[in-house]
């Protein structure tokens, strides 16, 4: 059975991995796009704040702001598919 003292050691050691990892995948990336894909992946706040350096206000502003984007961009698209095409007269002449 592993003691408290391995668990916090072998713990240590994954988040070092995960940044490490994730450093790596999120070079050459904005801020905002580096938090919409760690928060896509199920990453909370803290974990994303943590990772990028940041502060989970910052964090939580960000994913609000682009929710709402997707919002308003599924609105547009949407209304741009029901909008009435022209009818042509084939009677013409």
């Amino acid at each position: 059975m592993m003691s408290k003292e391995q668990f916090e050691q072998l713990m240590k050691k994954l988040d070092t991995l995960i940044k490490v990892t994730a450093s790596s995948m999120l070079q050459g990336k904005s801020l905002t796009d580096n938090i919409i894909f760690l928060s896509s992946l199920g990453l909370g706040n803290i974990e994303i704040a943590d990772l990028l350096g940041t502060t989970t206000n910052y964090v939580g502003m960000i994913k609000s702001r682009a929710k709402a984007k997707q919002k308003k961009n599924e609105k547009e698209s949407k209304e741009e598919a029901t909008k009435e095409i022209p009818s042509q007269d084939s009677s013409q002449g």
